[in-house]
């Protein structure tokens, strides 16, 4: 597993551009409400924050797929957020921005849902490149935060909105905590990994 730091603005568009072509083609929030152009600079802007707090990793220097995740309250501080909220209003078309509010209407995030948790390793994005995919690269990529995870006896968490992803998680060990069908009609999921059974 590689971090991804000091990236040239070249390289961050490159990987935008693979978690845009990838989060298109499946079902969900982003090819339900965002068109190619608005979902490129969401995810630019979105992996430009994760980069500087250093959350964005790789699987190798062939770069078969992608993974941000932190800790519980390791991730982008709330004035990053706000900042990057405001990014969103100001490069992203207004239309886009209302269609993905409207389609996880009604759905609280796995952060909310697990204030209470002392801990857990927060998978907050994971895309693997279409040409690799169904060749492995998502249990590689989520083999580290497993392994922190296990370290420090907490569990993984993460949401993801379709049937055919719930799926590949619970192939690499995740199971379904939660799942909802919203009024948009987008399947939501919160998929666990729980801490070890001793």
């Amino acid at each position: 597993m590689i971090q991804l730091k000091d990236i040239t603005d070249s390289h961050l568009q490159d990987i935008s551009e693979a978690f845009a072509d990838a989060f298109l083609a499946e079902e969900g929030v982003v090819s339900h409400s965002l068109k190619k152009n608005d979902a490129y600079q969401y995810f630019y802007l979105t992996l430009g924050e994760f980069v500087k707090c250093g959350c964005l990793y790789t699987t190798s220097e062939n770069e078969e797929g992608y993974i941000v995740f932190y800790r519980k309250d390791k991730g982008l501080p709330w004035y990053r957020e706000l900042l990057l909220t405001w990014r969103y209003f100001m490069r992203l078309s207004l239309e886009g921005l209302q269609k993905m509010l409207m389609c996880r209407n009604g759905w609280v995030d796995y952060p909310v849902y697990h204030a209470r948790t002392v801990d857990f390793v927060d998978v907050c994005l994971v895309c693997v490149r279409r040409e690799y995919q169904h060749q492995g690269y998502l249990r590689k990529l989520l083999a580290e935060p497993f392994r922190i995870a296990d370290e420090r006896d907490i569990p993984v968490i993460l949401d993801t909105d379709s049937e055919v992803k719930a799926a590949k998680y619970q192939a690499c060990g995740m199971e379904i905590e939660k799942d909802e069908i919203l009024k948009s009609g987008v399947h939501m999921y919160t998929m666990i990994r729980r801490r070890k059974q001793s």
